[in-house]
């Protein structure tokens, strides 16, 4: 090799190897993806001249810790008593941040009801009933909750007496009423691109998969890695590599979306963490001497209960939660497909090089254990 030419791989080396740390910290302060929730109820009764709502709003307590301060006394235990105590904040931020519009006129919030916490999927939220004053039906909304903090954050909406789908809407300002459609269409486009999104912006989910898919152009000889000759061969790799972890997924995700099998969502959540850090470990120290693909379908069976949380409390009738499921499972396929397509050729042009083996491979798969058990000890403790 030449002078140019190693000096050329030594920067190419240093910009990647900058590249992959600076990824890493994304990972490790990545925010979970959060939801919430809200249900809007008209109010149909007799003589009034305005129309009139019923809303519930449910905001996970970690992302209210966001935008309000709920421990001041910074004990690292946050009880009723201070959460009551923000009740004029909480007011104030459904009010500036909650926008809902009716021919081109804010609803005017009446009045609030007491707060209350309920809980979802083993998470605490706050849970606040207001009243609404509109002009007409609502057909907007301007949502703010977590803009500018949690891009990923979503809301999930649901309007049971106007015979619309249930929505799933991002921060922003969002049609509703006649300018949505309102079919099946409609329910199962919204959760196909909620299912890919939800796979692309899971850290946890696509570090495993990472995990996975990085010895796949290696076969193993004498304890030694060796690069797979032929590209076939690692495709073919990949393949089972991904059809596994989706039947696996697809198994349990169904199970829990459709309510047959419940697990705590922060018991899953700490376990996915664990799976990462035992998949990364076995390429470092073979614990196993089984096929990536059997770790694949193992530890997806798990992972498909952390997919099912988007859909598990949601109050669909059940050919609507089908529809819904199934939607939201080929999403998830779609952006699985996507990240493969991006890792894999990067894969396979390396495999050869002792960048990829050294840095990739071994750097990558260490600093994958550190992370997934940061992620465990933050979950479980």
């Amino acid at each position: 090799m030449s002078v140019l030419s190693r000096l050329i791989w030594c920067r190419t080396y240093r910009y990647l190897t900058l590249l992959f740390l600076l990824l890493t910290c994304t990972l490790v302060q990545a925010h979970e993806a959060s939801t919430a929730y809200l249900n809007l109820t008209k109010d149909d009764s007799e003589g009034a001249s305005e129309v009139r709502y019923d809303a519930e709003y449910e905001l996970s307590l970690r992302d209210l810790a966001l935008l309000i301060n709920i421990d001041p006394n910074q004990d690292q235990q946050v009880s009723w008593a201070e959460i009551k105590s923000q009740t004029p904040l909480i007011q104030q931020l459904m009010t500036s941040k909650v926008t809902l519009e009716s021919a081109a006129q804010a609803c005017q919030i009446a009045s609030f009801e007491p707060l209350a916490i309920n809980t979802r999927g083993g998470f605490n939220y706050l849970h606040i009933n207001f009243k609404l004053n509109c002009e007409q039906p609502i057909d907007r909304l301007d949502y703010q909750i977590l803009a500018g903090i949690d891009a990923n954050h979503r809301l999930i909406l649901t309007q049971p007496n106007e015979g619309m789908p249930l929505q799933v809407l991002a921060v922003g300002q969002n049609p509703l009423g006649s300018e949505a459609a309102s079919d099946s269409i409609s329910t199962a486009t919204n959760f196909l691109k909620s299912g890919v999104h939800h796979l692309l912006i899971g850290w946890d989910h696509l570090l495993f998969l990472f995990v996975l898919l990085i010895p796949a152009v290696y076969v193993r000889k004498q304890k030694q890695l060796v690069a797979v000759s032929k590209p076939k061969a690692a495709l073919l790799e990949v393949f089972w590599i991904a059809t596994s972890f989706t039947l696996a997924h697809s198994i349990t995700l169904s199970l829990a979306a459709l309510q047959i099998v419940s697990i705590p969502a922060s018991f899953i959540e700490s376990v996915i963490a664990l799976s990462i850090a035992f998949a990364a470990l076995n390429n470092l120290v073979p614990l196993l001497r089984v096929r990536a693909i059997y770790l694949a379908f193992f530890f997806g069976l798990i992972h498909g209960f952390g997919f099912a949380n988007v859909l598990v409390d949601l109050p669909l009738a059940t050919s609507a939660r089908v529809l819904a499921l199934l939607s939201f499972n080929i999403g998830i396929e779609l952006g699985q497909l996507v990240f493969i397509a991006l890792v894999f050729p990067i894969a396979l042009l390396l495999r050869h090089t002792q960048f990829y083996k050294y840095v990739i491979f071994y750097i990558g798969s260490l600093i994958s254990i550190l992370v997934a058990l940061w992620w465990f000890f933050e979950r479980a403790f």
